[in-house]
C-alpha cells in the first residue's frame, strides 16, 4: 500500500478529463429526435406545395404530346392536308375531326378530360393548323365542334 499512496500524493489534483463520447451520444440523440423530424416535416410541405404545380405541368405536357400526335396523325390521313402548306376551311376542318377521332380511339380518356374533352381537344388543334387567310374558328372549328355528340363537348 506505501506505493499506491505515494502515487496519490503526487497526481495533479487540478487537471480534469473531460471525455467527448457522452458529448457526441448527446448530439446524436438531438439529431435523430428533433432536427431530422423538423427536416422532413419542412421538405413534405414543400413537396404538398409544390406537388399541383408539378402535377399541372405534367398534365399539360401530356397533352401537348397528344395533341401533336394526333395532329400529324389526322394531317398524313386526310387527303389534300400538307404539313407544310396551309390549308383549306374543308380540310382544315376534316383535320380536326380526323384529329379528335384519332385521340378518342387511341389515348386515354384522362388525357382527353385534361384537354377540355373532345371540343378543348378540337380548339387545340386549331390552334397547331396552318389554316388559309380565309379560315377562322367560326367557318373550320365551330362546325366540328357542333358535329360532336352534346355529351362529349
Amino acid at each position: 500500500w506505501p506505493a499506491l499512496a505515494a502515487e496519490l500524493a503526487t497526481a495533479d489534483a487540478t487537471r480534469v478529463t473531460l471525455s467527448a463520447a457522452p458529448w457526441i451520444e448527446l448530439v446524436r440523440e438531438i439529431v435523430i429526435t428533433a432536427v431530422i423530424p423538423a427536416v422532413a416535416a419542412y421538405a413534405i410541405q414543400a413537396i404538398r406545395k409544390v406537388y399541383p404545380w408539378a402535377a399541372l405541368f405534367l398534365t399539360q405536357a401530356r397533352v401537348e404530346q397528344m395533341a401533336n400526335a394526333v395532329t400529324e396523325y389526322a394531317i398524313n390521313a386526310v387527303p389534300g392536308a400538307v404539313k407544310e402548306g396551309k390549308l383549306s376551311v374543308n380540310v382544315g376542318s376534316q383535320v380536326i375531326a380526323k384529329a379528335v377521332q384519332r385521340a378518342v380511339d387511341a389515348a386515354p380518356a384522362k388525357a382527353i378530360e385534361a384537354a377540355g374533352g373532345q371540343a378543348g381537344l378540337a380548339e387545340i388543334v386549331f390552334r397547331k393548323l396552318n389554316l388559309e387567310d380565309g379560315a377562322n374558328e367560326r367557318n373550320t372549328l365551330a362546325p366540328v365542334i357542333a358535329a360532336l355528340p352534346a355529351t362529349l363537348r
